[in-house]
């Protein structure tokens, strides 16, 4: 399929990628990486030249981890049913195989939480219905116009730290942006998600 670019000149919204996208090829032929293991992604990231010590799936003590934690069903470290089944709900929710984090705390990279997907269509349709969701509510997160993860083919990357000139958007990963008002400038990498409403892109708003 002819590449998006030469379509558009100026801006790609995410409505008219998908419409323009039915034949299911990528706007630019971008091949996403691929991992077996966490750690596979903690080599990922270290080769990109950032901090991702300690790798733990501890959802609650990782360093690097989120105040809030993450989902972490390979995890048995804590007894309580309410946390398990929280657990359970979430990890089948996004269709989260296993779970991790690392880093350093006080460093400006920041931490690194990484899923293991099942079905990364089922990740996908689960961001984009929290984006939806939040953009329809009044409290609604500003951040989620940027992206919160970047994604492989089977795996994503949720940097705790601003996703602004992060490194990690040097290498193959795309951030999964489903935000309704998103426009993609030309220069920049686009593709369709796996989800109707979002793209896969290098771009991060201001």
């Amino acid at each position: 399929m002819r590449s998006l670019k030469s379509l558009l000149p100026t801006a790609v919204s995410v409505a008219l990628l998908t419409a323009l996208t039915g034949c299911g090829g990528g706007s630019d032929g971008h091949a996403l990486p691929s991992a077996k293991t966490v750690g596979d992604v903690q080599k990922f990231i270290t080769r990109a030249g950032l901090p991702c010590t300690a790798l733990s799936n501890d959802p609650l003590g990782a360093p690097g981890a989120p105040a809030e934690g993450f989902i972490s069903p390979t995890y048995h470290g804590y007894s309580g049913a309410d946390f398990k089944e929280e657990t359970k709900a979430d990890a089948a929710k996004w269709s989260v195989k296993e779970g991790a984090a690392c880093g350093k705390d006080n460093s400006d990279a920041g931490g690194w939480v990484i899923y293991l997907t099942k079905d990364m269509k089922t990740f996908q349709q689960a961001y984009r219905d929290d984006v939806r969701k939040s953009v329809r509510s009044s409290e609604s997160d500003p951040t989620l116009r940027r992206g919160t993860y970047l994604v492989g083919a089977d795996f994503t990357v949720d940097p705790t730290a601003s996703l602004q000139d992060n490194p990690l958007l040097q290498t193959d990963l795309r951030v999964l942006n489903c935000y309704p008002d998103l426009k993609v400038p030309s220069g920049y990498s686009v593709q369709p998600a796996l989800v109707e409403g979002c793209v896969l892109t290098d771009y991060v708003p201001e």
